[in-house]
């Protein structure tokens, strides 16, 4: 007892002169002390608070906590962005992201749409994974309060991805893959092209790498798929539409009074003609059958119902078409596009011209500039280009305009009898274990179904 009653005698006599000498030394460095403490006290907080609070400690975030079963925690987050990111009094907009929280260690998904938001969902593929998933500007809540056409770039794009990683970042700590389909993966593309060291894998579905404002290998790819037995069932339904057309506008037209579609920039019957032009890519495009297409014989209703499943008319209708004029705006500003070819149904149009970029806005004075696609090629042609992987369909349009890998550090995967929904799930089995062995390797973490 005597032995232990020393020991904490000695104990006392130790934190007493320990005592003494931090308040000695304190109170000669009381400042520094204090300086340090507040710079450092929003590092501490943020490694020990919850993860609403440590994004709610992160300046320019405003966040609302939602309910997604796919994570522990999941929350929409209002980002301040600045208009124009290379004026520093440039005004702001809001820009919505939406995060899915499961562990700080594990890597991040971003997904860099090229649209509006839609239900945010974990690759399944890799285990506990965060999401965040970013809405492009100037489209849904992402808008700015007037749009000014000149701000609606790639580059500005990509620096609203930027300050979101920056701001993110502080977060987590795991590895970062960027990812998108289409026009989404375009934006994925880009950023890695901006900023290689902040994206440790992309993957880029179905994403067409073109080379001009109308690039030639799409229509040429989409010939080349209507000279298959498929491909000649459907040219032949779509010549039967146009001859009939006469016929089959009866039958639109109530369709479309039924749906309360109106089409006062273009037209009824010029819709139908739009929609009887984009059939057959749409139809090779989102995995159609062939076996379904309705026999010439069926009755006008049946043949409509065929058409407007293939090709919905309400995205040619004058409530939907302005929420696409922003990717029409950057179709034909940076992006590139397709166009028709007219050759076989000339004696049946109304007009003589067909070009999709009659869905840029009006209030836009539009000009294409090659810059973006002439940087993009060249980036992707570079063999000291790395960590990205491009998934596309075997029957799609669009994979047409797929890029030649001359980088050995990048992966190219065609889905067999896939289509614009194709993605890594599609794949065979080998096809997958070698990419999620390349993408575990990249992340640092197990992928695998």
């Amino acid at each position: 007892m005597a032995l232990k009653g020393t020991k904490g005698h000695l104990r006392k006599l130790s934190d007493l002169f320990l005592f003494v000498f931090l308040h000695k030394y304190m109170r000669k460095f009381r400042r520094t002390y204090i300086v340090l403490i507040y710079l450092l006290l929003p590092v501490f907080l943020i490694g020990q608070q919850s993860i609403k609070s440590k994004l709610e400690l992160i300046k320019g975030l405003t966040v609302k906590e939602i309910k997604n079963s796919e994570f522990l925690e999941c929350f929409e987050i209002m980002v301040e962005q600045p208009i124009d990111h290379f004026n520093p009094t440039s005004k702001t907009f809001s820009q919505q992201v939406i995060l899915g929280f499961n562990n700080t260690q594990a890597p991040v998904a971003m997904f860099t749409e090229g649209y509006a938001l839609g239900k945010i969902a974990k690759p399944v593929f890799i285990r506990d994974c965060n999401v965040i998933d970013i809405e492009h500007r100037y489209f849904g809540k992402s808008k700015p309060d007037s749009l000014n056409w000149n701000f609606l770039t790639i580059k500005q794009a990509v620096y609203d991805l930027h300050h979101i990683r920056e701001l993110l970042g502080k977060v987590f700590k795991g590895k970062w893959l960027t990812t998108g389909a289409s026009k989404s993966g375009q934006t994925a593309i880009a950023y890695k092209m901006f900023f290689p060291e902040e994206a440790d894998a992309t993957i880029a579905y179905v994403t067409p790498i073109k080379n001009e404002i109308n690039d030639s290998r799409i229509t040429e790819y989409l010939k080349s798929e209507l000279n298959t037995e498929c491909g000649k069932k459907v040219k032949k339904f779509q010549v039967f539409a146009f001859r009939n057309k006469e016929m089959l506008m009866k039958e639109f037209e109530k369709y479309v009074q039924d749906k309360k579609y109106t089409f006062n920039k273009i037209g009824t019957e010029k819709a139908f003609e739009y929609i009887l032009l984009e059939y057959p890519f749409a139809f090779f495009q989102n995995c159609f059958d062939c076996k379904l297409i309705p026999d010439t014989n069926s009755s006008p209703q049946k043949i409509i119902e065929e058409i407007v499943s293939v090709v919905p008319p309400k995205f040619y209708s004058d409530g939907f078409s302005v929420k696409l004029e922003p990717s029409f705006y950057m179709f034909y500003h940076e992006l590139g596009y397709y166009e028709y070819d007219l050759s076989d149904f000339e004696k049946w149009l109304s007009s003589d011209n067909y070009s999709n970029a009659v869905f840029v806005p009006d209030s836009s004075a539009s000009t294409f500039d090659n810059t973006y696609l002439n940087s993009i090629n060249k980036f992707i042609n570079d063999p000291k280009t790395s960590k990205i992987i491009f998934v596309y369909g075997e029957h799609d349009p669009y994979t047409g305009a797929q890029p030649i890998l001359k980088s050995n550090k990048c992966m190219k995967v065609i889905v067999k009898g896939g289509c614009h929904k194709s993605r890594i799930e599609n794949l065979s089995d080998s096809e997958k274990q070698e990419v999620f062995k390349q993408l575990s390797t990249w992340l640092k973490w197990e992928i695998g179904n």
